[in-house]
């Protein structure tokens, strides 16, 4: 989400490639979460890619977020304006998502906030002390997975009306720290790998190739491989937004940070290998569609039920609404390339 301004003369062309991306999986996932097939509906491979992928949509959100924020030269000042503005933002989206959220529900974009405003705490120790960048990543990554492990009561309840439900400012608070949608804690840990990232940044790659960076991305996958196979052996759920099964997103619990984290890694991997222009206009626009991809659904959200769509109608709605965004985005960037809320919120923090 291209939120940081940054000391950066020249753009990323597979940075922007990221940040669409990003947003594409964001997009998907809401697509899917109103269009989508019925629980009930017979598990297939591409119910389990889209599944995938959709679960890999907010780590990878918020790991480019914490890149654009080890980048900002932002002040103090111009982060509340920005921090401001996401909050009001987030309400806009749940106000046009109300089959999924609540008008005050902590979303994504709360988390953004929070963030920004903590943003020294968690960049500076990378910018101050980047030779010891990796020790200060892996201090994090086990405190965090210890934390969520041995105290997974406190994230609270894994029922999607419990962590979207506001009745107080209590419940507010405790929503945006620990027990909403995407929390501050564990999320953290995204932003903090994306300013890792940032910190080891080479002059062709983004993403540091070496053995000590390749070596936890194969722990990694052979972690999901192992809890993979011992599901499918004691008739266990792998994956799922919540419940009982060994990876979930509500709450996030230690299996799933680890397969985001090598998810997004291999994502950023592969994508700096390939390094396409194709998506860049979507990705120096990432927040206006994120923000905008919310009202068709809002407005929609029913048809699926009105009209009873079968698997393959729901599933084609999801995937063609999805990818619409990418020649939307070059039209966008061609006719109207001030246009947008990128350009909106660059103008209020130049102010500042």
């Amino acid at each position: 989400m291209q939120l940081q301004e940054h000391s950066m003369s020249k753009r990323i062309a597979h940075v922007d490639s990221i940040r669409a991306v990003a947003v594409l999986l964001m997009v998907m996932v809401h697509a899917a979460a109103t269009w989508g097939p019925s629980a009930n509906t017979q598990p297939s491979a591409l119910i389990y890619l889209v599944s995938g992928l959709g679960g890999l949509a907010a780590p990878l959100f918020v790991t480019i977020f914490g890149w654009g924020c080890f980048h900002s030269s932002a002040t103090a000042n111009q982060r509340y304006i920005r921090a401001a503005f996401l909050l009001v933002s987030q309400i806009a989206v749940n106000i046009f998502a109300p089959h999924l959220f609540e008008p005050l529900t902590p979303g994504v974009l709360t988390l953004f906030a929070i963030l920004t405003l903590t943003q020294p705490l968690w960049v500076n120790p990378f910018r101050m002390n980047p030779n010891k960048s990796s020790s200060t990543l892996w201090i994090w990554i086990f405190a965090i997975l210890t934390t969520v492990f041995f105290l997974s009561d406190l994230q609270g309840s894994s029922q999607w009306s419990d962590r979207v439900e506001v009745s107080s400012i209590i419940i507010l608070f405790k929503h945006l720290i620990i027990t909403g949608t995407y929390p501050l804690f564990p999320w953290i840990i995204f932003a903090v790998f994306g300013s890792w990232i940032a910190c080891k940044q080479e002059a062709e790659r983004t993403f540091p190739i070496s053995k000590k960076s390749v070596s936890p991305i194969i722990a990694g996958l052979l972690f999901c491989i192992t809890t993979l196979i011992y599901s499918e052996q004691n008739g266990l759920e792998w994956a799922a937004p919540s419940g009982n099964s060994i990876l979930t997103f509500f709450p996030s619990n230690a299996p799933f940070l680890i397969a985001a984290l090598t998810g997004v890694s291999l994502l950023w991997i592969i994508l700096q290998a390939y390094n396409t222009v194709l998506l860049n206009p979507l990705g120096k626009i990432s927040l206006s569609v994120y923000l905008l991809h919310f009202i068709p659904i809002g407005l929609f959200y029913n048809f699926d039920e009105t009209n009873d769509w079968s698997f393959s109608v729901s599933m084609i709605v999801v995937l063609v609404y999805t990818l619409l965004w990418i020649p939307m985005a070059h039209l966008w960037h061609r006719f109207a390339p001030k246009a947008n809320i990128e350009h909106v919120l660059s103008t209020l923090t130049k102010k500042v």
